[in-house]
């Protein structure tokens, strides 16, 4: 299991975020690969080693052919539905185009507010450019190469001073960077630059969640470079991946866990489902909610949370900010994991993983209820099959190993063979 641990202590820009993460082993031909995909044409990714301060990073410069500038497809202003319509109508995976949709409905919302419009009526200036949606779009492509599906995000690095846009002057941190950060850590930086842009704002707050490190072991850490390269500090932001494998491994030995519990009479289950989701992703064990009754026998809800007392801060925070509620309970537990593995089989053309227990094995619900959609047939007959299909593999497998021991008991030379049933 991966996670990544973003640091923006100095600031961070799409061009950054895409820097760290090709710097980390996101190819940059699949990036451009997949990024061909929204059918935008004369752009060009340029990668290179570039140095910020004395140290290494991956620049990841977004080329514009200028030719097309009057084109159609190429002009620098392009209204919100437009961008939406483009990734959502892509043939990008259903990660990416949810993701990237989501980074600019973020940036949509704040641009709408600030010149009190309504959504549909925004036209992006500089975050609207195909550099940025490039940028943006990916980052998006570079998470899902990695397989990493937990992000969490530090303190971001806000400098002072003015930005020249096409709004003319204005104040930085930019309003619209503001507007994204807020509820994020943030730290002062004493330099008169802009350090983080508005894409850079939406992508760290759309990708993951704000946290400290994450337990598990350090694989690799890679920087991406900022476009200019100041005296006054490394223009960089840091990306750490971390296999989280052996983080679980230890509760499965009845390593020391966290359970969170909050009591909510004034949540839509719409938000309670909403939570739940950003805890799963956000690296929690287990979440789940009970129907209770409180005082003056009011109907509400208990959320609860299992994870490590390490992750468990960041937790709190998704707990207290989704659902505004007003207490918390940590509760210090033994936790005892019993180890599993996955597998996959084939049913009619589709992939199907498996989870296997030490007394049992069960098909992974989002695979089958794809293959149900995709087949047209009722979830529940395509899961009795699929596991008809796995018992009777298993059976067979089983079987055949019987033969083989009895067999080779029953010689005084085992044969030199190949059983195409074993692996």
């Amino acid at each position: 299991m991966k996670a990544l641990w973003i640091d923006p202590c100095f600031g961070a820009s799409g061009d950054m975020l895409l820097g760290a993460l090709i710097g980390l082993g996101a190819e940059p031909e699949a990036v451009c690969e997949r990024l061909a995909l929204l059918g935008i044409p004369g752009w060009s990714i340029n990668v290179s080693t570039a140095l910020r301060a004395g140290l290494t990073a991956t620049f990841a410069g977004v080329r514009i052919d200028h030719d097309h500038d009057h084109d159609h497809d190429h002009r620098p202003h392009r209204r919100w539905s437009e961008i939406d319509s483009l990734i959502g109508q892509s043939d990008l995976s259903q990660r990416v185009r949810d993701g990237a949709r989501h980074t600019f409905r973020l940036l949509g919302e704040v641009e709408a507010a600030a010149h009190g419009v309504s959504i549909d009526e925004v036209a992006f200036h500089e975050v609207g450019a195909v550099d940025s949606i490039v940028d943006i779009v990916g980052v998006w492509i570079a998470l899902d190469l990695l397989d990493v599906h937990v992000v969490t995000v530090g303190a971001v690095g806000l400098g002072h001073g003015t930005v020249r846009t096409e709004h003319g002057v204005l104040p930085l941190p930019a309003p619209a960077t503001a507007a994204l950060l807020i509820g994020a850590p943030v730290r002062a930086i004493d330099v008169a630059m802009e350090t983080c842009t508005p894409t850079g704002a939406a992508l760290l707050s759309s990708i993951g969640t704000w946290g400290t490190l994450p337990a598990g072991t350090l694989l690799a850490v890679e920087r991406g470079a900022g476009g200019k390269d100041p005296s006054t500090h490394a223009n960089v932001v840091t990306a750490y991946l971390f296999d989280t494998a052996e983080a679980h491994r230890l509760n499965a030995a009845g390593a020391d866990a966290a359970l969170l519990t909050s009591n909510i009479d004034d949540a839509t289950p719409e938000v309670i489902g909403h939570t739940i989701e950003r805890l799963l992703a956000a690296g929690a064990d287990d979440a789940w909610v009970c129907p209770i009754v409180m005082k003056k026998s009011r109907p509400a809800f208990q959320l609860c949370a299992l994870t490590t007392e390490g992750l468990a801060p960041q937790l709190r925070e998704i707990i207290s900010v989704e659902t505004g509620t007003l207490g918390i309970r940590q509760t210090r537990l033994a936790k005892f994991a019993l180890p599993r593995t996955m597998s996959e089989m084939s049913y009619e053309g589709h992939r199907i993983g498996v989870k296997h227990g030490p007394f049992g094995a069960k098909a992974e619900h989002a695979d089958l209820a794809a293959a149900a959609v995709a087949l047209g047939r009722p979830l529940r007959v395509v899961a009795a099959e699929v596991h008809a299909a796995f018992d009777d593999h298993v059976r067979g497998l089983r079987e055949s190993a019987t033969a083989d021991v009895a067999a080779e008991a029953a010689s005084p030379t085992v044969p030199t063979r190949t059983n195409p049933t074993r692996s």
